[in-house]
This record gives C-alpha cells, structure tokens and sequence, in this order.
C-alpha cells in the first residue's frame, strides 16, 4: 500500500468516529447546562411563588416591626432573607389598595398602588420585563454554590423572573382598580420610599 493510501485510510477511520457540532453545543459539553435552570418554570410554580405567598407579611406592618426592631440586620433575620452577607435582606410583603399610576412607557412596565395600609404608595413591576434577582435571592432552597457560574446564576434569575411575568401578562391594568399583590422587594437598610416590589402573583 502506498503512503498516500495509507493517510487516506487514516484520516478515513478517524473521520468515522468524530461528529461536527455546533458552538452552543461545543459550549454545551464542556459545560453542560445547570438542571436548576432547565426546571426554574417549575420551581417558581412549585416552591417560590407558594413560598413568598406563605411568608408574605402585610406591607404597613412589616415595615413597622422593622421600625421597632434593635437595628435593621436584627429585622433581616427574624422578617427577611439574606441569602449571602454582602447581598441585600429581602422581605416577602402583601400590599392591598388602589392603583393610582399605569406606566407602560418602558419595558420595565410598573403600576403604582397607593397602600390601605399606610403603607403610601409602592411601585409594582408588571413587565414585560422586570428588574433585578429578588424572586431569585428569596427562595432559600437554592444558593450560588449550587451553580458555581455567574452567568448560569443570572440565566435561573431571568428564568424565574419570566416564569412570574407570565403569571400577570394576562391581566389588564387600569388607575382606581382595586388588587392585591403578593410578591418581594430588597434593602441593604432601613426601606424607604418608594418600594419597588416584584410580584409572584396579583389579584383583582
């Protein structure tokens, strides 16, 4: 057998045992996609939502017990959830009142409801997009450590988010319209106006 078949035969065999893949599978097998993420719909329906449903405190009174607590890390431990020291405390709320704004200007859409419980008034986020991980940091059943990425970490924190988005897309909003949100918002400190909460459910 010449050389020249020779090579031909074994680039032939080694060809037959190889497969061309894409980048985003290539990516894929040399880091294979968190489980957390492929299931964050079902662990927002399952554990999240029912979790800050079951701990959600009426807004005017958490933010007084807050006020009467020895100080602000004393109230994050007994009220709220701080799932890492340097993260914010994050407290579980229901607000029941009037809305008073609609803004759909952005895609960060928000109403704004004036609170029946002196609470004033507190921004809600109802999207199509919302800001920020605090349904993500809320939920106490997972932690950074069970990623070990950032960007798999975010991709579950905007995962989570749609999955609530979706819960009030369906929902028209319109000012003097009575709801009751239930839902998180986060402080490094004592909560001072206006709150922005991000619902996990809101009803008319």
């Amino acid at each position: 057998m010449s050389t020249r078949m020779l090579w031909a035969v074994l680039v032939a065999v080694a060809l037959s045992g190889c497969r061309i893949v894409s980048e985003r599978q290539l990516a894929e097998l040399k880091n294979p996609p968190n489980a957390n993420v492929a299931k964050a719909a079902q662990l927002f329906d399952q554990k999240i939502a029912p979790q800050v449903i079951a701990s959600a405190r009426p807004l005017g009174s958490l933010l007084t017990q807050i006020g009467h607590a020895k100080d602000f890390d004393a109230a994050c431990q007994q009220f709220g959830y701080r799932s890492q020291e340097e993260n914010p405390c994050v407290f579980a709320v229901s607000v029941t009142g009037a809305i008073s704004e609609v803004n759909t200007a952005s895609r960060n859409g928000q109403i704004v409801i004036k609170s029946d419980d002196a609470a004033g008034e507190v921004n809600v986020q109802i999207g199509p997009t919302f800001r920020g991980t605090d349904l993500r940091d809320s939920y106490r059943g997972l932690s950074y450590a069970d990623f070990n990425d950032q960007n798999l970490f975010g991709d579950f924190s905007k995962a989570i988010n749609q999955q609530a988005i979706n819960t009030v897309a369906k929902q028209t909003f319109a000012v003097g319209g009575k709801v009751t949100v239930y839902g998180v918002f986060s402080v490094f400190d004592t909560p001072q106006p206006p709150l922005l909460i991000t619902p996990v459910k809101i009803t008319q």
